[in-house]
């Protein structure tokens, strides 16, 4: 028979870890359930005992078989008889046989505790109202039931949930032995979707819920269905969930990259009531308006566990998000407005950075945050693109993971595109003007012009002779120099095929300036490429671009700029100055990660840029916007 999806991975754990449980653990001491059952007074268990190896424990285990299709969901809890001895308070009469009108009686009351202590909830969190439908009450032999042996006996309760839609999850928990009687309890759920011959398979403890998933349009495989056929089911549902299977389970994704560290760490809120006092006026549910408050616990809460020591020096975390996830996926892959989520299965999302001086050489991860239903976690590190796994255990002696940085090239550097070009050709020749020598010859046809007013042609040779004398001796001194109205230089051109390639290099050179991260950086980077005030604008226009709203603004990663190769096109030279304008059409694919899932958005840009010589290299100088449509999300998961 093929192992059930959950129980393939899990079921082996799940049966060792009660084990231990009831042997090591302590009982939950919880506060009681608020509304009060209308079961009688629940009297001290003296006789139930569970056996695991030679220990005997008293325990309650209650078996459910969950049925569901479409429209309805049939549930049939099975338990032992000796469960109205210890919840029931039924004892024996003095002749040491139990009344088997007062056993009926409380078979009656035991099936309103099951229905109040085990809940199912929709994929809101809203109960399911089901209905009793049958019982299955003690069959009692002539000579009665002796004291002592109502575990050889058993009861069932059939339910009945009716509901409008096929549902997607369906949340069960219980709270059977939590209200305060040291009684360990147990439900053991075997769930079955129609259409299927394969059952899901979890054990559920006190205050612990777990969320089961359904895919109508392709349910579990049956008993006949091959291996390859079963690891495509896991891998389409992998993808469907993101690769977050289980509900109940806290994880850790630690992200080392080339300028920071980064810790997520997704928790179930069920989870997170027993690390920390999560204050709501509703106990199922918590509100918008609660979250705010319960954000701010959360980070006095990992401020002080869980601590990150990069290059020798433990940092203290900034936190850039704290969310709360219903059930709903999508809320996990894109940020969504906020809404009241529930206790029982939703989840808070942490996000913490942490500040490194340079690329880090050495991180270690401590986990020292356990209880009794964090057991243990399994935390994914991501390292520069390459995947590792850890796991974090309460029995483990050791709970530090240690990275330690690869030979890594530095970033090769980012250069300026020198021009072969002698600028002075395209530039106009000059005259000199000797401004000395040219006043005196204005003097001297002054002079001729005004013999009239000279009297003589003596006066007029000698003030001449005078302004020559003076002409020749300033020539060589004030000159100033003019363009020749006579010379027409000729006119900057430039190929179509190396104008495609300046471009090109420069339109690298502007984006791989944000493979740095700080901003003094980017800037000396993007120096090399872009000049003058269009510096900042770019600057300010490609971060901006990087943001995902669809992530609460967290700046993407570039993967990929991709120039379209017919559309590049050299649309004219620069009037009166060497360079020329360029029209480009490119597709930038960027990357954030969180929880181990990968949005990757693709935007695509038009645009006409000025490319000018300055000094002895070519720079952007302008930069026009043409079109910038919607660009596309598309979310990946990794494989771990």
């Amino acid at each position: 028979m093929k192992p059930s999806p959950i129980s393939r991975h899990f079921e082996l754990f799940n049966w060792l870890a009660v084990a231990f449980c009831l042997i090591f653990s302590p009982l939950s001491n919880g506060p009681a359930n608020a509304n009060k059952t209308e079961t009688k007074e629940i009297e001290r268990p003296k006789s139930r005992i569970f056996r695991t190896g030679n220990a005997p424990h008293p325990i309650i285990v209650v078996e459910a078989d969950v049925y569901v299709n479409r429209l309805k969901m049939v549930v049939k809890f099975r338990s032992l008889g000796d469960d109205l001895e210890l919840i029931q308070g039924v004892e024996a009469l003095e002749d040491g046989i139990y009344d088997p009108e007062e056993l009926h009686e409380a078979t009656e009351d035991h099936a309103k505790y099951l229905a109040e202590h085990i809940m199912f909830r929709d994929g809101e969190g809203e109960l399911m109202k089901g209905k009793l439908t049958s019982i299955q009450h003690i069959e009692v032999p002539e000579e009665g039931i002796k004291a002592g042996t109502l575990t050889d006996h058993k009861m069932e309760f059939d339910f009945e949930f009716v509901y409008d839609n096929a549902p997607e999850f369906i949340t069960i928990e219980h709270s059977m032995g939590s209200d305060g009687t040291l009684l360990p309890a147990e439900l053991k759920v075997l769930m079955k979707q129609a259409g299927s011959d394969v059952p899901y398979s979890q054990m559920l403890k006190p205050k612990k819920p777990d969320t089961f998933q359904f895919d109508w349009s392709r349910p579990v495989l049956n008993e006949a269905a091959s291996d390859n056929e079963w690891q495509q089911w896991f891998d389409a549902q992998r993808e469907k969930s993101l690769g977050l299977m289980q509900y109940s389970a806290v994880y850790s994704f630690l992200y080392i990259n080339r300028f920071d560290v980064r810790h997520e760490v997704l928790v179930p809120l069920a989870t997170l009531t027993t690390m920390m006092d999560v204050e709501r006026a509703d106990p199922s549910f918590l509100e918008v308006e609660e979250q705010d408050k319960i954000a701010e616990k959360i980070k006095e809460l990992f401020s002080g566990i869980n601590p990150i020591v990069i290059d020798g020096v433990e940092v203290k975390p900034v936190f850039d998000r704290i969310d709360f996830y219903g059930l709903n996926l999508k809320d996990l892959a894109a940020q969504t407005e906020r809404k009241r989520v529930s206790v029982a299965n939703g989840r808070a999302g942490v996000i913490m950075s942490f500040s490194t001086k340079g690329s880090p050489t050495t991180v270690e991860l401590t986990w020292n945050k356990f209880n009794n239903v964090v057991l243990s976690v399994d935390s994914i590190i991501i390292a520069e693109e390459k995947v590792d796994k850890t796991e974090f255990s309460k029995f483990l002696a050791n709970n530090t993971y240690r990275w330690q940085s690869p030979d890594r090239e530095p970033l090769p550097p980012i250069k300026g595109i020198a021009a072969d070009i002698d600028p002075e050709q395209y530039k106009p020749r000059k005259l000199r003007i000797p401004l000395i020598s040219a006043a005196m010859g204005i003097l001297l046809l002054v002079s001729v012009i005004a013999k009239p007013f000279l009297g003589s042609w003596k006066a007029v040779f000698v003030l001449a002779a005078g302004a020559m004398a003076i002409g020749g001796v300033g020539y060589p001194f004030a000159q100033k120099e003019i363009d020749n109205p006579f010379s027409i230089p000729p006119k900057f051109a430039m190929p179509d095929s190396e104008a495609s390639k300046v471009f090109a290099q420069l339109h690298k050179n502007m984006y791989r300036a944000f493979d740095y991260r700080q901003e003094s950086d980017i800037y000396d980077a993007l120096d090399k490429s872009i000049s003058g005030d269009l510096l900042r604008e770019l600057y300010l226009q490609i971060n901006q671009s990087l943001r995902m709203k669809e992530q609460g603004g967290s700046i993407a990663r570039i993967d990929e700029v991709n120039l379209i190769e017919d559309e590049q096109k050299l649309v004219g030279t620069l009037p009166e100055e060497i360079g020329f304008k360029f029209r480009s059409r490119w597709n930038l694919i960027g990357t954030v990660e969180h929880w181990g899932h990968v949005h990757q958005r693709t935007n695509q840009y038009e645009a006409e840029f000025a490319v000018k010589l300055i000094g002895d290299s070519w720079k952007i100088t302008k930069f026009e916007m043409l079109d910038e449509p919607p660009g596309s999300v598309k979310t990946s998961v990794r494989k771990f």
